[in-house]
């Protein structure tokens, strides 16, 4: 009698099968050797492969060129805020007007990808640098002019030859507007630190004027990220606010303990 060791080990339903090699490397068939119908799908598809790499590559050398821009443009801010700290404003200027220059080298270099219909289609990739521009050229002007500076003024100043090096959206000119407290806090608060108070109220009055435009906008409609930036706005004046309360309580006191010493 076999036992059920021999049973299982004779029958063929409990036989180990080896596995199927499955070779999915592709080959390279020679194309006389296909026909017609299929040589027109695979010329298809290898069209679809070569524009979508195209696609790519571009996408990826406007994020570069994006990000290039914005490391620059955070130079020119860090010069300017160096305004408090010398003698001679216009030396900072004529720094920043240096990194300015090389900010436009970089501009020139990616308006050769933001050509006709990509100016939208990249808009995604390009707009971070744009917006970080004109936070610095924004900068520049609130602190050489006090005003805000306006999207044709923005344009003005990308402009070499006939026009500007890129285009600039609605959505980019008031996102770039919407980084302008944080920077403008920061000069407020150097500010103090050298005891300007006319400075100190001229960032106030600046900020207030934001909030109030900025306030219309969101009742006007929505523009994507705009609210992320608006708590930034109200931090920023918040603390420009109490910084200019406490500057002029301070001087209220010194003024009163001077009056009461000559007294």
């Amino acid at each position: 009698m076999n036992s059920p060791m021999d049973t299982a080990e004779d029958s063929p339903q409990r036989l180990a099968k080896k596995p199927k090699v499955h070779n999915n490397k592709p080959t390279d068939i020679p194309m006389e050797d296909i026909s017609d119908s299929k040589r027109e799908i695979l010329t298809l598809f290898t069209n679809y492969r070569n524009t979508l790499d195209a696609h790519y590559d571009q996408r990826e050398r406007v994020i570069k060129c994006s990000r290039d821009i914005t490391a620059l443009s955070k130079k020119i801010v860090f010069s300017l805020l160096r305004i408090t700290q010398v003698t001679n404003p216009e030396s900072v200027f004529r720094d920043a007007e240096k990194q300015h220059a090389q900010v436009l080298d970089l501009f020139r270099k990616i308006s050769v990808e933001l050509q006709g219909s990509n100016s939208l289609k990249y808009n995604r990739q390009a707009t971070p640098g744009i917006q970080e521009y004109i936070e610095a050229i924004g900068l520049w002007t609130f602190l050489q002019d006090g005003q805000l500076i306006s999207k044709e003024q923005v344009l003005e100043r990308l402009s070499v030859g006939a026009g500007p090096l890129v285009s600039v959206t609605d959505e980019d000119y008031i996102l770039g507007i919407s980084d302008l407290p944080g920077e403008v806090n920061r000069y407020c608060i150097n500010a103090i630190g050298k005891g300007d108070r006319e400075a100190v109220k001229k960032c106030l009055a600046f900020l207030r004027l934001m909030k109030e435009g900025v306030n219309l906008l969101l009742c006007g409609g929505y523009v994507r990220d705009l609210d992320k930036k608006v708590a930034v706005l109200d931090s920023s004046l918040e603390k420009t606010e109490r910084a200019f309360y406490s500057m002029s309580i301070r001087e209220s006191e010194m003024s009163a303990r001077s009056v009461s010493m000559v007294v």
